[in-house]
Protein backbone atom coordinates (compact mmCIF):
# COMPACT_ATOMS: atom_id res chain seq x y z
CA UNK A 1 0.00 0.00 0.00
CA UNK A 2 1.34 3.43 -0.90
CA UNK A 3 2.21 6.00 1.74
CA UNK A 4 -0.37 8.35 0.27
CA UNK A 5 -3.26 5.87 0.67
CA UNK A 6 -2.09 5.09 4.23
CA UNK A 7 -2.18 8.81 4.98
CA UNK A 8 -5.70 9.12 3.47
CA UNK A 9 -6.97 6.26 5.64
CA UNK A 10 -5.29 7.74 8.72
CA UNK A 11 -6.95 11.10 8.00
CA UNK A 12 -10.38 9.46 7.61
CA UNK A 13 -9.94 7.50 10.85
CA UNK A 14 -8.78 10.58 12.77
CA UNK A 15 -11.59 12.79 11.48
CA UNK A 16 -14.36 10.26 12.12
CA UNK A 17 -13.08 9.15 15.51
CA UNK A 18 -12.70 12.68 16.87
CA UNK A 19 -15.82 14.33 15.45
CA UNK A 20 -18.67 12.23 14.12
CA UNK A 21 -18.72 9.42 16.67
CA UNK A 22 -18.48 11.75 19.67
CA UNK A 23 -21.12 14.08 18.25
CA UNK A 24 -23.42 11.17 17.45
CA UNK A 25 -23.19 9.85 21.00
CA UNK A 26 -23.89 13.28 22.50
CA UNK A 27 -26.85 13.91 20.18
CA UNK A 28 -28.29 10.46 20.82
CA UNK A 29 -28.02 11.00 24.60
CA UNK A 30 -29.77 14.39 24.33
CA UNK A 31 -32.60 12.90 22.28
CA UNK A 32 -32.99 10.02 24.74
CA UNK A 33 -33.28 12.60 27.53
CA UNK A 34 -36.02 14.42 25.60
CA UNK A 35 -37.83 11.10 24.99
CA UNK A 36 -37.73 10.25 28.68
CA UNK A 37 -39.14 13.68 29.61
CA UNK A 38 -42.11 13.19 27.26
CA UNK A 39 -42.71 9.62 28.45
CA UNK A 40 -42.49 10.69 32.12
CA UNK A 41 -45.00 13.49 31.55
CA UNK A 42 -47.39 11.37 29.50
CA UNK A 43 -47.37 8.26 31.69
CA UNK A 44 -47.18 9.95 35.09
CA UNK A 45 -49.96 12.42 34.34
CA UNK A 46 -51.79 11.37 31.16
CA UNK A 47 -53.86 14.16 29.58
CA UNK A 48 -57.59 13.74 30.25
CA UNK A 49 -58.19 14.81 26.66
CA UNK A 50 -56.36 11.71 25.35
CA UNK A 51 -53.22 11.40 23.28
CA UNK A 52 -51.35 8.88 25.45
CA UNK A 53 -51.46 6.13 22.80
CA UNK A 54 -50.16 8.39 20.02
CA UNK A 55 -47.48 9.92 22.27
CA UNK A 56 -46.29 6.46 23.39
CA UNK A 57 -46.23 5.23 19.79
CA UNK A 58 -44.12 8.22 18.69
CA UNK A 59 -41.75 7.77 21.64
CA UNK A 60 -41.26 4.08 20.86
CA UNK A 61 -40.33 4.92 17.25
CA UNK A 62 -37.87 7.51 18.58
CA UNK A 63 -36.44 5.02 21.07
CA UNK A 64 -35.89 2.39 18.36
CA UNK A 65 -34.05 5.02 16.30
CA UNK A 66 -31.88 5.74 19.38
CA UNK A 67 -31.04 2.02 19.78
CA UNK A 68 -30.11 1.82 16.09
CA UNK A 69 -27.85 4.87 16.46
CA UNK A 70 -26.01 3.14 19.31
CA UNK A 71 -25.63 -0.03 17.24
CA UNK A 72 -24.22 1.96 14.31
CA UNK A 73 -21.83 3.85 16.59
CA UNK A 74 -20.50 0.55 17.98
CA UNK A 75 -20.02 -0.75 14.43
CA UNK A 76 -18.18 2.45 13.46
CA UNK A 77 -15.87 2.21 16.46
CA UNK A 78 -15.08 -1.41 15.56
CA UNK A 79 -14.29 -0.42 11.95
CA UNK A 80 -12.07 2.42 13.14
CA UNK A 81 -10.22 0.04 15.46
CA UNK A 82 -9.72 -2.39 12.58
CA UNK A 83 -8.37 0.39 10.32
CA UNK A 84 -5.80 1.27 12.98
CA UNK A 85 -4.51 -2.29 13.13
CA UNK A 86 -1.51 -3.26 11.10
CA UNK A 87 -1.68 -6.17 8.74
CA UNK A 88 -5.34 -6.01 7.70
CA UNK A 89 -5.98 -6.84 4.08
CA UNK A 90 -6.20 -4.28 1.30
CA UNK A 91 -9.90 -4.97 0.67
CA UNK A 92 -10.83 -4.05 4.24
CA UNK A 93 -8.72 -0.88 4.07
CA UNK A 94 -10.64 0.22 0.97
CA UNK A 95 -14.13 -0.88 2.06
CA UNK A 96 -14.15 0.17 5.72
CA UNK A 97 -14.01 3.96 5.11
CA UNK A 98 -16.84 3.58 2.58
CA UNK A 99 -18.91 1.62 5.11
CA UNK A 100 -18.18 4.22 7.80
CA UNK A 101 -19.42 6.95 5.44
CA UNK A 102 -22.67 5.01 4.82
CA UNK A 103 -23.10 4.45 8.55
CA UNK A 104 -22.71 8.17 9.30
CA UNK A 105 -25.43 9.01 6.73
CA UNK A 106 -27.69 6.40 8.30
CA UNK A 107 -26.99 7.78 11.79
CA UNK A 108 -27.97 11.27 10.58
CA UNK A 109 -31.26 9.92 9.19
CA UNK A 110 -32.04 8.12 12.47
CA UNK A 111 -31.17 11.23 14.51
CA UNK A 112 -33.56 13.28 12.38
CA UNK A 113 -36.28 10.63 12.71
CA UNK A 114 -35.86 10.55 16.47
CA UNK A 115 -35.92 14.35 16.67
CA UNK A 116 -38.96 14.57 14.41
CA UNK A 117 -41.10 12.10 16.38
CA UNK A 118 -40.00 13.46 19.75
CA UNK A 119 -40.92 16.98 18.63
CA UNK A 120 -44.35 15.89 17.37
CA UNK A 121 -44.97 14.11 20.69
CA UNK A 122 -44.15 17.41 22.46
CA UNK A 123 -46.67 19.18 20.19
CA UNK A 124 -49.40 16.70 21.09
CA UNK A 125 -48.77 16.55 24.83
CA UNK A 126 -48.53 20.34 25.20
CA UNK A 127 -51.67 20.81 23.08
CA UNK A 128 -53.59 18.18 25.09
CA UNK A 129 -52.51 19.68 28.41
CA UNK A 130 -53.63 23.15 27.29
CA UNK A 131 -57.07 21.77 26.40
CA UNK A 132 -57.48 20.90 30.08
CA UNK A 133 -57.07 24.51 31.20
CA UNK A 134 -60.20 26.50 32.21
CA UNK A 135 -60.26 28.13 28.76
CA UNK A 136 -60.56 24.70 27.13
CA UNK A 137 -60.93 24.85 23.37
CA UNK A 138 -59.74 28.44 22.94
CA UNK A 139 -58.42 29.16 19.40
CA UNK A 140 -55.07 30.36 20.79
CA UNK A 141 -54.37 26.79 21.95
CA UNK A 142 -54.49 25.62 18.34
CA UNK A 143 -51.83 28.17 17.42
CA UNK A 144 -49.16 26.49 19.61
CA UNK A 145 -48.39 23.49 17.31
CA UNK A 146 -48.17 25.84 14.32
CA UNK A 147 -45.76 28.15 16.16
CA UNK A 148 -43.59 25.13 17.05
CA UNK A 149 -43.76 23.99 13.42
CA UNK A 150 -42.55 27.42 12.22
CA UNK A 151 -39.76 27.52 14.82
CA UNK A 152 -38.57 24.15 13.48
CA UNK A 153 -38.50 25.31 9.85
CA UNK A 154 -37.11 28.86 10.21
CA UNK A 155 -33.48 27.65 10.71
CA UNK A 156 -33.85 25.35 7.70
CA UNK A 157 -35.09 28.16 5.46
CA UNK A 158 -33.30 31.27 6.76
CA UNK A 159 -30.88 30.14 9.46
CA UNK A 160 -27.93 27.88 10.06
CA UNK A 161 -29.41 24.90 8.20
CA UNK A 162 -30.29 26.74 5.00
CA UNK A 163 -27.57 24.90 3.06
CA UNK A 164 -29.77 21.78 3.27
CA UNK A 165 -32.23 22.11 0.42
CA UNK A 166 -35.87 22.39 1.43
CA UNK A 167 -36.60 20.30 -1.67
CA UNK A 168 -34.45 17.36 -0.60
CA UNK A 169 -36.22 14.04 -0.03
CA UNK A 170 -35.28 14.20 3.64
CA UNK A 171 -36.86 17.64 4.14
CA UNK A 172 -39.97 16.79 2.13
CA UNK A 173 -40.60 13.63 4.18
CA UNK A 174 -40.22 15.60 7.43
CA UNK A 175 -42.56 18.29 6.13
CA UNK A 176 -45.17 15.74 5.05
CA UNK A 177 -45.15 13.95 8.43
CA UNK A 178 -45.43 17.25 10.31
CA UNK A 179 -48.30 18.48 8.11
CA UNK A 180 -50.16 15.18 8.66
CA UNK A 181 -49.91 15.63 12.44
CA UNK A 182 -50.91 19.31 12.23
CA UNK A 183 -54.03 18.26 10.30
CA UNK A 184 -54.78 15.60 12.93
CA UNK A 185 -54.42 18.20 15.71
CA UNK A 186 -56.83 20.52 13.85
CA UNK A 187 -59.34 17.70 13.39
CA UNK A 188 -59.01 16.87 17.09
CA UNK A 189 -59.49 20.51 18.07
CA UNK A 190 -62.71 20.79 16.03
CA UNK A 191 -63.85 17.41 17.46
CA UNK A 192 -64.06 15.75 14.08
CA UNK A 193 -61.85 12.97 15.43
CA UNK A 194 -59.92 12.34 18.63
CA UNK A 195 -56.18 11.75 18.81
CA UNK A 196 -56.07 8.57 20.92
Amino acid sequence: MSNESKKDIADVVKQISTTSVGTSVATAAALLGADLVVVALAWDNPPDEGGIITITFLMLISFVAFINVLHHIMRTEWLISRLRMKGIDEKARKNDPIEISHIMKSVRFMHLSSLLFTMIAFWIISYKYLLETPHGYHPVILILPFVLFLLYWIPKIRGVEREVSIRSHESLIQLLIQVIFLVLICLDFFRILTIP
